[in-house]
C-alpha cells in the first residue's frame, strides 16, 4: 500500500537519498505523474506537459535516478 501526500514538497523533502519509482501517464485531458518512495506516494494530473511543477518533479526524479515504470502487471501474469 502507498500512502499518498497532497503536496509535492512533502514527498521531495522525505525522498532525499531514498530509492524511488515514477510513472508518466498520458490522457486525453493531459498528463498524470505518479511518484513512489518507500511507502509514500504522490500523484497529480496536469493539463500540459509544460507545467512548471511537472517539469520540477521530472527533474527531481531524473536527478535522483528514480526508475521510470512503463506499465504494471500482476505477479501471476508476469511469467507464463
Amino acid at each position: 500500500m502507498v500512502n499518498l501526500v497532497e503536496e509535492w514538497e512533502i514527498l521531495e523533502e522525505y525522498a532525499r537519498d531514498k530509492q524511488g519509482l515514477y510513472q508518466i501517464l498520458y490522457h486525453a485531458k493531459g498528463v498524470e505523474i505518479r511518484v513512489s518512495v518507500g511507502r509514500l506516494g504522490f500523484k497529480k494530473e496536469f493539463e500540459s506537459a509544460e507545467d512548471p511543477l511537472l517539469k520540477r518533479i521530472l527533474r527531481f526524479c531524473n536527478s535522483q535516478r528514480y526508475v521510470k515504470v512503463s506499465e504494471n502487471i500482476r505477479n501471476e501474469f508476469f511469467f507464463k
